[in-house]
């Protein structure tokens, strides 16, 4: 049983198995239409299991519609698969940098708040000590609060603007993976049929070849053992 690989949307394959056969190994039930998008695999059309992993036990593909690809396009399609990954895992690298760097200024910012309440209170209480004046001390609270409050929010809308730029660049680059896909698809079925052109021309010539070494044989020209011999080479 073959784990079902990463899939992507094709509309023109899509949908469930609408014939009664065949069915998935473990449930029987009908599977469903699929594009490969992993790998080697990508772009072969498959049957698989219907059941998702959130509901169940996927048991993987139940038959391949497409034969595997000549192995100098997987040769191709895993060269761009690997740029592709090392690219995205340095995108990975940066976020993470990012992260411990936005949890870095939020801790320095709930220490300065500290800082800055006990800062303070001890003003206010120096105040308090020289004055000994009741409403005196109730307005430089009200100022020192009002300096605080207006700090606090400051600090907080710049974090806030610093996650808002951080979540455009994110939706951005995840434009660029989703554009880097399409053109993973459009670029495998060029290659694909290049090649299919190349074997369609191979096939041609050889039965050319084919058609000049019986003539020879029956007009009895040259060797005969040595065109016996080339003819059981194009044969095989």
């Amino acid at each position: 049983m073959q784990e079902t690989p990463d899939t992507t949307v094709e509309p023109l394959f899509c949908g469930q198995l609408e014939l009664s056969e065949p069915t998935c190994k473990m449930h029987h039930m009908r599977p469903i239409k699929c594009v490969a998008f992993e790998g080697t695999l990508t772009g072969r059309r498959f049957y698989g299991c219907p059941v998702q992993q959130s509901e169940g036990v996927n048991c993987g593909v139940t038959e391949w519609v497409d034969k595997p690809c000549h192995p100098i396009l997987q040769n191709c399609l895993s060269r761009l698969w690997d740029m592709y990954h090392e690219q995205n895992c340095g995108r990975v690298v940066d976020k993470q940098k990012y992260e411990k760097h936005l949890a870095k200024l939020k801790t320095e910012n709930d220490k300065l708040c500290i800082e800055y309440t006990k800062l303070v209170q001890d003003v206010s209480k120096m105040f308090d000590w020289q004055d000994g004046r009741v409403g005196h001390m109730d307005n430089q609270k009200a100022v020192e609060e009002e300096e605080f409050e207006k700090k606090k929010k400051e600090v907080e809308e710049r974090a806030r603007l610093e996650v808002q730029m951080e979540k455009l660049k994110l939706a951005k680059e995840q434009r660029c993976i989703l554009q880097s896909q399409a053109d993973i698809i459009k670029n495998t079925r060029k290659a694909k049929k290049e090649v299919e052109h190349e074997r369609d021309l191979l096939k041609i010539e050889k039965a050319k070849l084919e058609h000049v070494v019986n003539e020879l044989l029956s007009d009895g020209h040259a060797s005969k053992e040595k065109l016996e011999k080339i003819k059981a080479i194009l044969d095989s």
